[in-house]
């Protein structure tokens, strides 16, 4: 790849892939969708290897541990923008009945543990904040962020000592 752009294009291409391949099959409910969770770890991971790779290879000389560092974070930095971008553009647009379904299937297990309706009414007013486009973005956003400043990091340090780099 040329850019850590065009990293991060092939990274959203595959996630938002796998996010409509869940979504056709109606797998939303299921183990599938946790597939997706862990899957999108996995690319945030590879793309954050491949920015630190890019940064290595475009420089050749000797480049510092906090250089590095912010290789990946420009990859991993600018996916998280993006896949929020596009959470909140799904849930909004594509996907529009799945945080009531989520929401009524957790107050129909909270009535059936035997919940009262005092409890009911502030779950259902806390799902609503919760599970709702905007704030699943922003919670999308700052987990992938501080996912891709950890990989970026472990993955520096790894990179690094592979190199016989200080």
């Amino acid at each position: 790849m040329k850019s850590h752009f065009s990293i991060v294009i092939w990274m959203l291409a595959i996630s938002m892939l796998m996010k409509m391949l869940v979504f056709a099959g109606g797998y939303q409910f299921t183990d599938y969708e946790k597939i997706y969770f862990f899957g999108n770890l996995f690319i945030i991971m590879v793309g954050t290897f491949l920015g630190i790779r890019l940064f290595k290879n475009i420089h050749v000389e000797k480049t510092t541990f906090l250089a590095d560092v912010k290789a990946g974070m420009k990859v991993a930095g600018m996916y998280a923008v993006l896949m929020s971008f596009f959470v909140y553009v799904y849930y909004t647009y594509i996907d529009v009945d799945y945080f009531e379904i989520k929401l009524s299937r957790q107050l129909e297990l909270m009535a059936e543990s035997g919940a009262d309706k005092l409890a009911l009414n502030q779950a259902r007013k806390t799902g609503g904040f919760v599970l709702s486009p905007y704030f699943q973005s922003t919670v999308t956003l700052i987990l992938y962020l501080l996912f891709g400043s950890f990989y970026a990091s472990i993955i520096t340090f790894f990179v690094r000592k592979v190199r016989n780099e200080r």
